[in-house]
């Protein structure tokens, strides 16, 4: 008896039957006016945010946006609304 191989065990195996569909459109996305940035954070400082977040029932994206608006507040700008 012969040893089986991947090769002709693969060659036994028919491919399967794709369908293919046309790519759908992507949505565009609403312009709200804001600008996405990003932010590097130590990590223990992040588990602090999220900690605070958490005991808030916030995101950290807003507290983050709220110590901009504090910082901006004490050097006499006031934030965009």
């Amino acid at each position: 008896m012969k040893k089986p191989t991947l090769a002709g065990a693969l060659a036994q195996k028919s491919p399967p039957q794709l369908e293919l569909t046309p790519p759908q459109a992507a949505k565009a996305k609403v312009d709200d006016g804001k600008i996405t940035t990003s932010l590097r954070i130590p990590p223990d400082k992040l588990g602090e945010l999220k900690l605070l977040a958490v005991q808030r029932r916030c995101r950290v994206n807003d507290l983050i946006l709220e110590a901009i608006d504090n910082l901006l507040a004490l050097n006499g700008r006031r934030p965009a609304a």
